[in-house]
């Protein structure tokens, strides 16, 4: 291996990659020294790029430990290295302190299991293995020292867990099966306030948990509630945000608040009032919503300095304090009344994750986090040594998108991530774990690699302008197996796309459930049996990527596809005999399960049916999409649109709990389905 290739694979630049049509492309040479400098790393400079290989490679050879050291539980064993003269020492001993409790190991250092070796400069290194007792931890990260003779080296020693954080109702006993639950999904935003303004909240959240869980639900997956730009009423996107470690205030409510008094409650009902007499339904205006809200919600901060009592003061200065990582990544206009906006979020969404126990749930909220943020944010701010320079997240060509996808966003620089232990990413997960019972990890296959949007076109005209780029899976997905036990969060990891084995197989090995979809769950014969879907999954019938059920049987896309030029009138023609095919491939599935129905029939009739047969497959999580349940008619979010199509926008036609009473018959009778009665 040459020295700009072993640069290339210890930085973590991929060399080729199966593209979506199964072909074996490789990136050239050009394309992947474009990926180093947006590392940082001359890819032309020779001698520069031998000291990298050196410190990357041999250098970690000179250190007693690695800086972060996984232990898994199953077999737990600390590594060390040490020059093999020291390791024929029969009088050397191993001393492993962790240093913030009396917690302590020893071992005769010429016990230790050789696992590995190598050569420097005419000296040899072991790398070897210690046993240490089974259950000697918790799942969690601990500060250690290691010593041997005089070497003294500090460590984290992470206690990884075989498994991401189980539902209690998961954990399968001899004899009984694990249950199969049913619940919903939707964004905040779609819902239709019954008292707030115009945006749905924490008050219309805590009213649909009720209701569903009256109706057998036992989750609600939600779209993420993320901070977003509030000094621009177009940034929409819920996947777009400034800050994933914080929650749009937005989706605050003023009556539940604890500083609403009797004269904020009147000034809500009026602004209630107000955009209502100025909305065109069904979309959101944000415009509107920030200008009467926003004044609502300083009056919360006012009242809070003016009348909260010492305990309540004592509480919020709390949060400041634990939640500082966080609160660092505000916009730089910020001021306290942001931070005690953000604790009024926190509380009211820990309110609605408990209400939703309470009733009954056995999930209750699903939280989502979105894959990264845009460069103008204080996420980037706060950690933008954490990112790379020139290159952008996105995705490689496929038959939807021939030039590939560029999602705008920076790309995390693999290497940095290691920085203080990966304490951004821990406190990343932290923040969207906590007071939820599960969070889903949009676009999971991040943890392993992701596909580089250069900024620079590296190559002729034609050729891949992007490569995949690796990250430290090892590292990401043991972090995130020990914070969901801590936070006793369940993880769900959304692998629509092309999956490298390597992730499908450690997913199933952690219990990290996945995401199906089943409009994809097709081959040439047609759609799957139920029976045939994974089990270790949630299904769901649509996302909100994807056209409601309505709207895809009755081919409303495609004819939105054509009004917004996304496809010509040749591919218009085509579209439609492929549905068709679909149409009657799905029929055909339906007839199989005692469930006939015909061309004629409608939407409704057919979802029902649809979900009915889907209830009875072995998927752990079965999700409804509200928008379908509503029979909405046209997608929330049009991938491929920006300014030609409100995303994001587009609101249900009444509130939750009516379309959930309406749909009662439905949801009880896949409720039992699910439960087996």
């Amino acid at each position: 291996m040459d020295v700009f290739a072993q640069a290339c694979y210890l930085m973590g630049v991929g060399y080729e990659y199966h593209s979506y049509e199964g072909e074996l492309l490789r990136f050239s040479d050009a394309v992947r020294s474009q990926a180093l400098t947006a590392m940082g790393v001359d890819g032309a400079d020779l001698a520069a790029l031998a000291q990298l290989n050196f410190r990357l490679d041999a250098a970690p050879w000179l250190q007693l430990v690695d800086n972060t050291s996984l232990v898994h539980e199953q077999r737990p064993r600390l590594l060390v290295r040490v020059p093999q003269s020291l390791y024929q020492d029969n009088q050397a001993s191993v001393h492993l302190l962790l240093s913030d409790s009396d917690k302590h190991l020893d071992w005769s250092l010429a016990k230790g299991e050789i696992v590995g070796d190598y050569c420097l400069d005419h000296e040899s290194y072991v790398q070897l293995a210690f046993s240490l007792p089974l259950n000697w931890l918790a799942p969690g990260f601990y500060d250690a020292q290691v010593t041997i003779g005089e070497q003294v080296a500090d460590t984290q020693l992470w206690w990884v867990p075989t498994h991401s954080y189980q539902v209690p109702c998961f954990t399968k006993s001899t004899n009984v099966a694990a249950p199969k639950l049913l619940g919903l999904s939707f964004g905040l935003y779609t819902l239709t306030s019954e008292r707030g303004v115009g945006i749905g909240d924490f008050s219309d959240l805590a009213a649909i948990v009720v209701a569903a869980a009256e109706q057998g639900i036992d989750y609600l997956l939600l779209n993420p509630l993320h901070l977003l730009d509030t000094k621009d009423a177009k940034a929409a996107s819920p996947y777009s945000p400034v800050s994933r470690l914080l929650l749009h205030p937005l989706y605050i409510s003023i009556e539940l608040s604890e500083d609403c008094d009797q004269g904020l409650r009147q000034a809500l009902s009026e602004a209630h009032e107000q955009y209502q007499s100025l909305a065109s339904a069904p979309w959101l205006d944000y415009e509107q919503v920030y200008a009467l809200k926003w004044p609502l919600l300083q009056r919360l901060y006012t009242n809070f300095c003016a009348s909260a009592c010492d305990e309540r003061r004592r509480a919020f200065k709390h949060f400041q304090y634990a939640q500082r990582d966080a609160l660092d990544t505000l916009p730089t206009y910020s001021s306290e009344q942001d931070e005690y906006w953000q604790w009024q979020a926190w509380l009211q969404r820990k309110h609605c994750q408990q209400l939703a126990i309470t009733s009954g749930m056995r999930i209750g909220l699903i939280n989502d986090l979105a894959v990264g943020v845009t460069r103008a944010s204080g996420e980037y701010r706060q950690y933008q040594s954490h990112f790379t320079q020139g290159a952008e997240i996105g995705a490689p060509p496929d038959p939807f998108a021939r030039q590939g996808q560029n999602w705008g966003m920076p790309a995390l620089h693999p290497k940095r991530m290691a920085r203080e232990h990966f304490g951004y990413f821990k406190s990343l997960l932290g923040a969207n774990m906590r007071d939820v019972g599960a969070l889903r990890i949009d676009h999971v296959m991040a943890l392993r690699r992701l596909w580089w949007c250069l900024s620079e076109q590296a190559g002729k005209e034609g050729e891949q302008q992007g490569c995949y780029v690796y990250y430290p899976f090892e590292e990401l997905l043991a972090a995130v197996k020990i914070l969901s036990h801590q936070y006793r969060c369940a993880v769900i990891g959304e692998d629509l796309g092309v999956v490298p084995p390597q992730v499908q197989t450690a997913l199933a090995q952690s219990q990290v459930l996945t995401n199906t979809v089943f409009y994809f769950c097709r081959d040439q014969h047609g759609f799957w049996a139920p029976e045939h879907l994974p089990e270790q999954t949630l299904l769901m019938i649509s996302n909100h990527d994807l056209p409601p059920f309505a709207a895809w049987w009755q081919g409303g896309d495609i004819e939105q596809a054509q009004k917004l030029q996304l496809v010509s009138v040749e591919q218009v023609q085509d579209l439609y005999r492929q549905r068709q095919l679909l149409r009657e491939q799905l029929l055909a599935l339906l007839a199989k399960h005692n469930q006939v129905h015909s061309q004629e029939s409608t939407s409704e009739e057919v979802y029902a049916a649809l979900c009915r047969v889907l209830a009875k497959g072995p998927s752990r999580l079965l999700t409804l999409q509200l928008d379908d349940l509503d029979n909405q008619q046209v997608a929330v979010n049009v991938p491929g649109t920006h300014t030609q199509y409100p995303n994001w926008r587009r609101q249900l036609s009444t509130q939750g709990g009516a379309i959930l009473a309406r749909r009662a018959s439905l949801l009880q009778q896949l409720g039992r389905t699910r439960n087996g009665t």
